[in-house]
């Protein structure tokens, strides 16, 4: 009975090439090999989720900013005397998002946000174009193209995504929020200490 089940079954399906590839794979690896693969390819997949979302410079690049003082040194402890603080940060950060949000959504606030950090870069290297010698004309193109292409991206995708276009204005001002009040406490700090070192020096 269970094998007259089995073949109403077959004639039933229909013989696709890749389910043909498939038994064969697994004839071929067994189920051990299978479930192997399919790990593999989750952990893969996850490799470059982790590395288009900037985990692996996270640990070198907290550590490079809390050096020059645009991080907390917060961000450059070491957790366990092993794993990066800043890394640990991100990483959460990472994960919220992907627990909350659709990968179609994360995509275009990933977007967003790297075009508005190509503007932002962009308009920040006038502070220093005479040092690099970059050419003014140039720099307001590469404004002008990122602006218009995020203002396009803006007007034809997220407008669709409100929970998108809401989080990253959260983003936005979070970031702005956080770096107001570090550089505040960094210059806070700054004063105590000349203070403290005027006042201990003798008249």
């Amino acid at each position: 009975m269970w094998c007259e089940v089995q073949m109403s079954q077959t004639k039933t399906e229909p013989a696709t090439p890749e389910k043909h590839l498939s038994i064969q794979q697994a004839a071929f690896i067994g189920v051990g090999g299978m479930v192997g693969a399919g790990i593999f390819a989750l952990l893969g997949a996850a490799g470059t989720v982790a590395g288009a979302a900037g985990l692996y410079p996270a640990a070198g690049l907290s550590d490079r900013l809390a050096e020059t003082g645009q991080f907390p040194p917060l961000m450059a402890r070491k957790v366990g005397g092993r794993a990066s603080a800043g890394l640990l940060i991100q990483a959460v950060a990472c994960l919220i998002l992907a627990v909350v949000f659709k990968l179609d959504a994360i995509a275009s606030i990933g977007s967003a946000v790297a075009l508005l950090i190509f503007t932002l870069i962009t308009a920040a290297h006038f502070r220093v174009r005479r040092e690099t010698g970059a050419s003014v004309l140039l720099l307001g193109l590469a404004i002008a193209a990122s602006a218009v292409v995020l203002l396009t991206f803006v007007f034809t995708t997220l407008i669709h995504e409100p929970a998108s276009i809401v989080t990253l204005a959260a983003i936005v001002l979070l970031g702005i929020g956080l770096d107001f009040g570090w550089k505040r406490t960094r210059a806070s700090q700054a004063s105590q200490a000349q203070v403290s070192a005027s006042a201990g020096e003798p008249g």
